[in-house]
């Protein structure tokens, strides 16, 4: 019996070498013996070999071997393998037979795709009595395919509101390795698709759909079988909160930022009581529960793209809070702080990277990081900004930057954050931040700067609101800006649909009061399902229903 190894061909996706090797290389030397099909026929216990794995990461799948059979005993065998679908082939002959295995690529180092391949099996017979000279049998080729699926990894928003169809961004792989024709979520058709060039994003719009949860699918034409998904978008009924008031944390004079846990109906606070501390208010059986807590000299906050974390970060530290018991996960100091300069912000993209300022003790210029996740790494952007404070849309896919302090003379720009490509660039606007920070809307076809200046998604002035406007928030499709003025002492609602050309929005009707004074130093945000403002400021928290305007 003799073992004999065929070759490990590497190829190159794009650009693949196909290549062979004949194990008995000398055969040339042993002359003659043209032998032919009657020499050595051979016969195949298979007609293909398939592989498939479920994506990328997966498992290489398991070798697969087959039998060749010769009409007589073979002295020598080659075993050829060529295509992107075969890594490595090995053969053990004894005498009219062979078993022939063949390993495929890793799925990793062939990446999404339909891939092919071939392994051609030749027997040699001595072509005289002392076998001095080698006669080539019949040459039998098997076809080898191989499939690995493209990977969805994940949605965003991952929570939507019931009953309103809206568009969602689907993170994968290889989403242009197959021909997609379809996506659905769970048996409902998107109304539209589109797959970006890389075959990373997919833009889906999903119809209105009831409460639960709808795994997102893809069809295909040419992808055999199901694709791999356990991608889930869930859907909530809105929650109709009656206006009320809540006591923030003993010792708390102002409040650093609110998050909306849209999933599980509860808000979350950041504020300077014990020096920095989270706060989280669960609503449930029509009632908010008293707060549970976590302090570490926190600053801001954001939750994870999954809703599973909450990022918080101090001057110096990022930690990650289980998002519902408050938990301490991870906890990374951030690399490189320039001196006198601490953390300031932090907003979490639809990739779950976050994205976190810095600011200066006194004035200047200072580079903020990236927090990837998966790697635990936080590491410098590149981009110098000077107190910045950054808004991020409901969707994730981007947000507007604004900077700047009280000791500047000369107007900075402002910044868009692109999720896509974790990239800041320059809008067209420049200014000096003042307190209220930026609005934006689902899809930033409106941003709010300075809290009186509207301008559509290209940074075009639309119009402006009130000087008093203390804070503002818009409805998830831009059409109405809900803004907190302190002259007003309440919510004034503006059209925002239309374009003012730079002059100033009337408000639609009276001033909605709230229940209470919020106090100072206002924060506002909108539930996604636009039903409800949270108002607060060094004294409590306001919720209050949207004005119906």
């Amino acid at each position: 019996m003799r073992l004999f190894l065929g070759e490990k061909v590497h190829y190159l996706p794009g650009a693949r070498r196909v290549a062979g090797w004949l194990l008995f290389g000398l055969l040339a030397g042993c002359g003659g013996g043209g032998g032919g099909d009657d020499a050595a026929p051979v016969q195949i216990s298979t007609d293909a070999i398939t592989f498939s794995a479920a994506g990328p990461s997966a498992d290489v799948p398991a070798a697969q071997t087959f039998t060749a059979t010769f009409g007589d005993d073979v002295v020598q065998l080659s075993v050829i393998h060529s295509g992107d679908a075969i890594a490595s082939t090995s053969s053990v002959l004894n005498g009219r037979s062979a078993q022939i295995t063949v390993v495929p690529a890793s799925p990793t180092s062939v990446g999404p795709g339909a891939f092919v391949g071939a392994v051609a099996v030749t027997g040699y017979t001595c072509a005289d009595s002392t076998c001095s000279r080698m006669a080539a049998g019949s040459t039998a080729t098997l076809p080898v395919s191989y499939q690995v699926s493209p990977v969805l990894l994940s949605v965003a928003p991952y929570v939507e509101t019931a009953g309103v169809g809206d568009t969602v961004i689907v993170r994968g792989q290889g989403l242009r390795a197959f021909n997609i024709s379809g996506v659905r979520f769970g048996d409902t058709a998107a109304t539209t698709f589109t797959v970006n060039t890389a075959g990373t994003e997919l833009s889906a719009t999903h119809p209105a759909l009831a409460a639960g949860s709808y795994v997102i699918h893809l069809d295909s034409t040419n992808h055999t079988g199901e694709i791999p998904s356990n991608v889930t978008l869930k859907v909530v009924d809105p929650v109709a909160y009656a206006a009320t008031t809540l006591d923030h944390l003993p010792s708390t004079t102002a409040v650093r930022s609110l998050v909306y846990d849209f999933e599980r109906q509860a808000l979350i606070t950041v504020s300077d009581a014990a020096g920095g501390s989270i706060a989280r208010y669960q609503y449930a059986n029509g009632a908010w529960s008293a707060p549970t807590q976590a302090a570490s000299s926190f600053l801001d906050a954001a939750l994870s793209a999954d809703g599973t974390q909450l990022f918080a970060i101090s001057q110096t530290n990022l930690a990650a809070l289980d998002a519902v018991a408050l938990t301490w996960g991870n906890s990374v100091a951030a690399p490189s702080l320039a001196t006198n300069s601490f953390l300031k912000n932090i907003v979490v993209g639809y990739d779950n990277r976050a994205l976190i300022t810095t600011s200066l003790t006194t004035s200047g210029s200072t580079q903020g990081y990236i927090y990837d996740p998966p790697t635990g790494v936080i590491g410098l952007n590149g981009t110098g900004l000077n107190n910045a404070t950054p808004t991020m849309s409901s969707s994730g896919a981007a947000a507007v930057v604004s900077q700047g302090d009280s000791t500047l003379t000369s107007d900075v720009p402002v910044y868009v954050y692109a999720a896509a490509g974790n990239a800041l660039s320059a809008s067209a606007v420049s200014l000096r931040q003042n307190a209220v920070a930026p609005a934006v809307n689902r899809s930033i076809t409106r941003v709010v700067l300075n809290g009186t200046k509207v301008y559509d998604g290209s940074f075009a002035l639309l119009g402006t609101l009130p000087d008093t406007t203390a804070a503002v928030v818009f409805k998830s499709d831009g059409t109405r800006a809900y803004a907190y003025d302190t002259a007003a002492a309440g919510i004034l609602v503006y059209d925002t649909s239309v374009d003012r050309d730079e002059a100033a929005y009337a408000a639609l009707g009276a001033a909605t009061p709230l229940a209470a004074d919020p106090g100072a130093g206002v924060r506002m945000i909108i539930t996604p399902d636009n039903g409800t403002l949270f108002v607060a400021g060094a004294a409590r928290i306001l919720v209050q229903p949207t004005p119906a305007l």
